[in-house]
């Protein structure tokens, strides 16, 4: 939208991890390093950590570029909340094999196989797991198994962990000890340091081709730094609202009062394109459609995750106006919220089985009667309290992006509800 009044090839701070943006901080480079070592010396289990936003999965990008092809072998592996027989076929598949085999055992040989012929061709194999945090736990325990795979002298696969701080909780449990042992390189992403935020915004500008007539000033570097506290997920939103703020005034100094303009349209109050402006350039309808659409996708889509992870590390979360006002309504009792209702079982020792599977998301999971009745009707398993209803939303966007998750969906509960907490 602003790309050409700011002399842009392209738009500097999107929030996809694209690794031709990264930017090596001090303490990017120290993960970087870690991690080329790590694969170099063959180390078995590397585990990287960090915040929500902190860079991981640009991280993995920029890593994935700079390895040699002609050497090496990679498996990347996105949320992954699989089975341990899913997890063996998303990693088969990704190196590239047509898997024949339908048992765990058959698919780890498959792969103790393929990395042995590797192995004999001096090539190395890497697995990335990203956001291992949403791994179950019994999955996670699998995972030693492959760090079995071996000669006498070294590792045949590299796995890297890359996942929230949660992973850290886990590894620490003692079912996962003997896998907690085996990671022998460990690094944790820290957010920018507030020096480091002015040279991330100038190095983003200019991959994206600015002449240098673009300029933040000393103000509004502090307010993005204030506002973000060095999360580079939360620096790009605020530079990109920054920047529209600009585009809507026409001025190419970015100041504090810009930088305010622009957090406030996240809350929802509109930054207007100047007068004209997209009028000149396309039919009057068609401008209002993309007004509209940019600030639902922004306000939505982009900015619910990040509030309620702010919201979340000051402690300060609260049932939002519209569950307050739903509270009111008639056969809502106690405290209202969102939840997910996963699946229906026969008995209750099923319905507990299966929570096993999703205590690793770290969610609250609830189990009560369908439809609040009493013997008869199935168990009903939840996942999650939701203050806010986006949120639970894009939870289960997650949710239905892997197999077998099509049917979950959101429902509005209660604590007076029949649900009782899963232990």
């Amino acid at each position: 939208m602003y790309e050409e009044f700011y002399g842009l090839k392209e738009k500097p701070f999107n929030l996809t991890p694209d690794p031709r943006f990264f930017f090596l901080s001090e303490n990017h480079r120290g993960a970087f390093e870690h991690l080329l070592y790590g694969i170099k010396e063959k180390e078995g289990f590397i585990l990287i950590t960090g915040e929500v936003g902190t860079g991981k999965t640009t991280l993995c990008r920029a890593l994935l570029n700079r390895i040699d092809a002609h050497t090496t072998d990679s498996a990347l592996i996105l949320n992954p909340m699989f089975s341990g027989q899913e997890l063996l076929q998303c990693i088969l598949s990704d190196f590239g094999l047509q898997s024949g085999g339908t048992t765990k055992k058959e698919l780890l040989d498959e792969l103790n196989r393929f990395l042995l012929r590797q192995h004999e061709a001096s090539r190395t194999s890497i697995v990335i797991v990203d956001e291992a945090q949403n791994l179950p736990l019994p999955v996670l325990e699998e995972l030693r198994i492959l760090s079995n795979l071996e000669t006498e002298k070294e590792k045949l696969l590299q796995i890297i962990l890359m996942g929230q701080v949660e992973l850290k909780e886990q590894l620490s449990l003692p079912r996962l000890r003997q896998l907690n042992q085996r990671i022998s390189i460990r690094y944790h992403l820290r957010p920018l340091a507030k020096d480091e935020v002015p040279r991330y915004i100038h190095h983003r500008l200019a991959v994206a081709g600015s002449a240098g007539d673009l300029r933040f000033a000393a103000e509004a570097l502090r307010e993005i730094y204030r506002y973000s506290q060095g999360i580079p997920r939360l620096v790009n939103l605020a530079s990109d609202r920054s920047l529209l703020a600009g585009y809507a005034d026409q001025t190419r100094e970015i100041r504090r009062e810009t930088v305010v303009k622009g957090l406030k349209s996240l809350e929802g109050e509109e930054v207007a394109p100047p007068r004209g402006t997209l009028r000149r350039a396309l039919p009057l309808g068609l401008a209002g459609l993309l007004i509209f659409i940019a600030g639902i996708v922004v306000t939505t889509f982009l900015f619910s995750p990040f509030k309620s992870w702010l919201r979340r590390i000051s402690g300060a979360e609260s049932p939002s106006a519209s569950i307050e006002a739903t509270a009111k309504q008639p056969g809502i009792q106690g405290t209202p919220f969102y939840t997910l209702q996963l699946d229906s079982y026969k008995t209750e020792a099923e319905a507990l089985e299966a929570a096993q599977r999703f205590k690793a998301t770290g969610y609250p999971l609830f189990l009560g009667k369908a439809n609040g009745k009493e013997s008869g009707d199935a168990y009903q398993l939840y996942l999650g309290k939701f203050a806010k209803k986006e949120e639970a939303q894009e939870v289960e966007k997650t949710f239905k992006r892997v197999e077998g998750f099509s049917a979950i969906r959101v429902v509005l509960t209660s604590t007076g509800d029949s649900q009782r907490a899963v232990p």
